[in-house]
């Protein structure tokens, strides 16, 4: 289901339009980029690509994974020397462009993984900024104060000895602008920051980014969430195979007009269409299911044809259910029975499969080849005659695959970490769809990837169901769950709390279940 709404009107300033003034030199240009291209080797990454960002505003760069949008964004900030073009930082032409000069001119980049420390403190992560400090004493008074200060300027009730690890995800982010915001950042480059954020920390987030470029900060803001695209940027690019396919004021695009400028194709999204009542016996469930204080009383069943949701706040224990169900994890009460039988632990369960949310540190070898990746619960399919693993048949299985997938790649030798986040993604499938499993659990399949990779995998599962295979998806996005899914669980506080059929849920009601452990 492609939604059509439309993006609000933002926050007035000072009883001006929105990026147009309440601060000096509101409006004016602070990145701007000119017939930049770039090549890595034969792929031609950027070509004559022009941007501006303007000061006081938030700027979205959307486009499919490979687009470019990584490659522009390093260009600015100077990871990357650019093939042609020039790129100018606050009116100044910049030719000798590197990490360094960037930094001097205020760009900072909050990276999806965030690049911060979890075992130091929140003050020694927002001091640790790469300025370069001399040799010799550690100033830890110096950056708790620095911290207090910036932690302030976001109105965030963070102690700064607060060790980070000990932050939910979204506490972390935030931590993350600080450290940008504390070492004089004014051009902040953004990838991906609500990627593991729940409802209401996305929109307590957008709230601060907004509230920071009010005072003259300039963000470029790089997300797969359409929805939060419209709502919080005043300018919009959009980036396509390497060009810029379109540009302009935020209030002249729509969740769609995006999606098809991403694609160039119509991405429909669509529920699915339920089946009937399961009249056969549950393949996998769990009765009672208990883990110390992370989840109790869980009782769930997974059919075969069917897809369960799972919904909930981050940390309540969709996860950790997910993980006990395949016996990645223990528990400690209750019972788990697959086709009928109970079983201690299903992790030796080749029919059983699960799909991790992290696929670069979870999910992937990432310095295997594709067609390792895939026959990796797949062996007996890979072996020859005299029943050895050979080369050929782990190609064979690879090649299968990435057809039936249609994963992009030039062939099933290149590693995985040569893939863009959609294709890993689909390699993960298939590695789980290989050995023909009666459940594939997934645990947020579509996280980091693009518009249109997130259709086609919402399809790829819509398939599995079709192919009588039970699912259960554990899903933090409301769409997600509504489109894919015939039956929604929700998890509050490690307990279910509530069922339902997903095509009598919208959006608002999930939002609200998970928020308030029912329906308002």
């Amino acid at each position: 289901m492609t939604s059509s709404s439309q993006r609000p009107e933002p926050p007035a300033r000072d009883g001006v339009a929105a990026g147009s003034g309440g601060h000096p030199g509101a409006g004016e240009p602070v990145v701007e980029v000119r017939g930049v291209s770039k090549a890595f080797g034969s792929v031609q990454a950027l070509a004559d690509v022009d941007l501006t960002v303007r000061r006081g505003t938030v700027h979205a760069l959307v486009g499919e994974n490979g687009s470019g949008k990584s490659t522009l964004t390093k260009v600015i900030a100077g990871a990357h020397q650019p093939d042609a073009g020039t790129v100018s930082l606050e009116g100044v032409e910049v030719s000798d462009l590197s990490p360094r000069v960037a930094l001097n001119h205020g760009v900072r980049v909050i990276f999806q993984d965030l690049a911060l420390f979890p075992n130091m403190t929140v003050a020694e992560n927002i001091g640790f900024d790469g300025s370069g400090k001399a040799l010799g004493r550690v100033p830890h008074a110096e950056d708790r104060e620095r911290a207090k200060k910036a932690l302030a300027t976001l109105g965030l009730e963070i102690a700064p000895t607060t060790v980070l690890r000990d932050l939910s995800t979204a506490e972390r982010q935030l931590v993350a602008i600080a450290r940008a915001v504390s070492s004089d950042g004014r051009i902040i480059l953004m990838d991906e920051p609500t990627a593991a954020l729940t409802q209401s920390e996305i929109d307590s987030f957008l709230a601060t980014v907004r509230r920071l470029a009010e005072t003259g900060l300039s963000f470029v803001f790089i997300s797969h969430k359409l929805r939060e695209v419209v709502a919080i940027a005043d300018d919009v690019t959009v980036i396509r195979d390497g060009t810029i396919v379109a540009s302009g004021p935020a209030e002249d695009y729509d969740q769609e007009r995006i999606s098809y400028l991403m694609t160039g194709q119509a991405v429909l999204n669509e529920r699915r269409e339920a089946p009937d009542d399961p009249e056969v016996a549950p393949v996998l469930q769990c009765t009672d299911l208990g883990l110390g204080e992370v989840f109790s009383d869980v009782s769930l069943e997974l059919y075969p044809g069917r897809v369960l949701g799972l919904s909930g706040l981050v940390g309540c224990g969709k996860i950790e259910i997910g993980l006990a169900l395949a016996g990645l994890i223990g528990h400690d009460r209750g019972t788990i029975e697959f086709d009928g039988a109970t079983v201690k632990n299903t992790r030796s369960y080749t029919a059983i499969q699960y799909v991790p949310d992290d696929r670069l540190t979870e999910g992937l070898f990432l310095d295997w080849a594709i067609a390792d990746n895939m026959a990796a619960t797949s062996l007996e399919q890979a072996r020859g005659k005299a029943g050895l693993l050979t080369i050929r048949g782990i190609r064979e299985l690879g090649v299968r695959w990435r057809e039936r997938l249609r994963i992009k790649a030039p062939s099933v030798d290149v590693p995985a970490s040569a893939l863009s986040g959609g294709n890993q993604q689909r390699v993960l499938l298939a590695r789980a769809l290989a050995p023909h499993p009666s459940v594939v659990i997934l645990n947020n399949p579509t996280v980091g990837v693009d518009v249109g990779s997130r259709a086609e995998i919402h399809d790829l599962v819509r398939e599995m169901a079709d192919a009588n295979t039970a699912v259960l998806l554990i899903s933090d996005e409301p769409a997600e769950l509504m489109s894919v899914c015939d039956d929604v669980a929700f998890v509050v506080e490690g307990t279910i709390v509530h069922r339902a059929s997903a095509a009598s849920l919208t959006e608002d009601d999930i939002i609200d279940i998970n928020g308030r452990g029912a329906l308002v």
